[in-house]
């Protein structure tokens, strides 16, 4: 499941009242999203995460989803960020990514690559050089 930090809780918050603002009613998720430019899912995410922790309320109209904010001050307890995990990974990513392009340098700088392709060269040669030995057989055709 997604997780909420700091950042992500007072940037909704102040697309809220943003919107609040703009539009004299309470903002759905959607008229969020677009200010945010964000997947509409994904700010729905965090608004449920941020409902169930106190911090904004969710109202459901027959015709609407409304967010208000309940209770701000409750942001100070989420974490800094979210993503230790996600740093590993594109630190993993990076190193991956560093170990290829060494080597490739070290495959083309070596003449490895060159050697390579001139004993394939030589072995289709070898391979083909038995395919013509014979007489050359009549044209079905003529001439």
């Amino acid at each position: 499941m997604a997780e909420l930090n700091r950042g992500d809780a007072h940037l909704l918050v102040a697309a809220i009242r943003v919107l609040e603002h703009k539009l004299d009613r309470p903002p759905e998720p959607a008229e969020m999203a677009g200010l945010l430019d964000m997947d509409e899912s994904s700010v729905r995410l965090r608004i449920n995460l941020m409902n169930e922790r106190g911090i904004v309320q969710v109202v459901e109209s027959a015709f609407a989803t409304h967010v208000e904010v309940k209770e701000h001050t409750l942001i100070e307890e989420l974490p800094e960020e979210s993503g230790p995990a996600i740093s590993e990974d594109l630190a993993a990513f990076d190193r991956r990514k560093e170990e290829e392009a060494r080597r490739m340098a070290n495959l083309f700088d070596s003449g490895e690559h060159e050697r390579k392709k001139q004993e394939k060269l030589r072995r289709m040669d070898e391979e083909l050089g038995g395919f013509r030995k014979g007489p050359k057989p009549p044209n079905p055709f003529g001439d």
